[in-house]
C-alpha cells in the first residue's frame, strides 16, 4: 500500500511539470508581408514559426520591435529567438540558426527617375546613397563592399520615406518589404523597382541565442516541427491561407 501511495504522489508532483509547456519568447522586427505585428498571427512566417514550436510542444510568445533591438535583446538573452533573420558567419558566432524557412529576394529599390536600370559592379554604384535597415544582412558581397554613402535606418517605413523624397536613391531590401512599407506610409509603391541583377536570394532562419537555456535543444525541437509541417502538407497550406502560393 505504502508503495502506491508513493507511486501516486510521485505521479502528481510530475504531472505539472510535463503538462506546463515551455515558453519560448521571440522577436523581431516589422517586416511585412513576412512578419509583423498588423498581420493575422503576426505574418506568414511568424505562424510558421508558431506551429512548428507547437508540434515539439513549445508555446510562444513574440515582441515587434526595431531590428537592431531584436538582435540585442536575443544576444542577452532578454529574448530566445529572432524570427525571420538571414545567415552570416558574424552572427553565427552569438546564435544558432534553424533549418531554412523560407527564401525572400533581396535588391536595390529604386524609383522610376533613377538613371540606371542594369549594373555590373558595386562601383557604378558607388556615387549614389544607398539606404539600409540597421543591423540588417543584405549579402556577402553587398556587405563587404566600402560603399561610400550608405545610411542606415531603424524602421523600413524610415528607410522607404528616405528613398521617395529623395534623400537615398537606392534602398537595400526586399521588394515586397519596400511596397509594403510605401502603402502603409500613403507612397505609391507600385512605382519602385528592382535595380538588375538582384543582389541575393537568402533564406530566412529562426536564430536562437546561444545565451538562451537549452539553446541547441529548443533549435534542434524547432527543425523537427518544421519538418513535421512540411511532411504532413500544413506548411503549405499556411502559406495559401497568406496568399503566398
Amino acid at each position: 500500500m505504502k508503495k502506491v501511495q508513493k507511486f501516486f504522489s510521485a505521479l502528481i508532483i510530475a504531472l505539472p511539470l510535463t503538462a506546463q509547456a515551455q515558453t519560448v519568447e521571440l522577436t523581431t522586427m516589422n517586416w511585412p508581408p513576412f512578419y509583423a505585428e498588423s498581420l493575422e498571427k503576426g505574418g506568414f512566417i511568424t505562424a510558421i514559426v508558431d506551429e512548428a514550436l507547437a508540434e515539439s510542444g513549445y508555446d510562444t510568445t513574440i515582441e515587434f520591435t526595431g531590428w537592431q533591438n531584436a538582435l540585442d535583446s536575443a544576444k542577452k538573452g532578454e529574448k530566445d529567438a529572432i524570427v525571420g533573420g538571414y545567415y552570416s558567419e558574424e552572427r553565427a558566432q552569438e546564435y544558432y540558426f534553424s533549418i531554412p524557412i523560407y527564401t525572400v529576394l533581396a535588391g536595390l529599390i529604386k524609383k522610376p527617375d533613377f538613371p540606371v536600370n542594369n549594373y555590373s559592379s558595386f562601383d557604378e554604384l558607388d556615387q549614389y546613397t544607398i539606404a539600409r535597415i540597421k543591423g540588417t544582412v543584405i549579402g556577402e558581397s553587398f556587405d563587404n563592399f566600402p560603399f561610400s554613402k550608405l545610411k542606415e535606418y531603424p524602421e523600413v517605413s524610415d528607410a522607404v520615406k528616405a528613398l521617395d523624397s529623395g534623400e537615398v536613391q537606392l534602398y537595400a531590401d526586399s521588394l515586397a518589404v519596400a511596397k509594403e512599407a510605401a502603402k502603409a506610409e500613403g507612397i505609391d509603391g507600385s512605382q519602385l523597382q528592382i535595380l538588375l541583377p538582384p543582389l541575393e536570394e537568402n533564406d530566412l532562419y529562426l536564430l536562437i541565442s546561444k545565451s538562451a537555456p537549452n539553446a541547441e535543444e529548443l533549435r534542434d525541437a524547432f527543425n523537427k516541427g518544421l519538418i513535421s509541417l512540411q511532411a504532413s502538407g500544413r506548411y503549405d497550406e499556411i502559406l495559401t491561407e497568406f496568399n503566398q502560393q
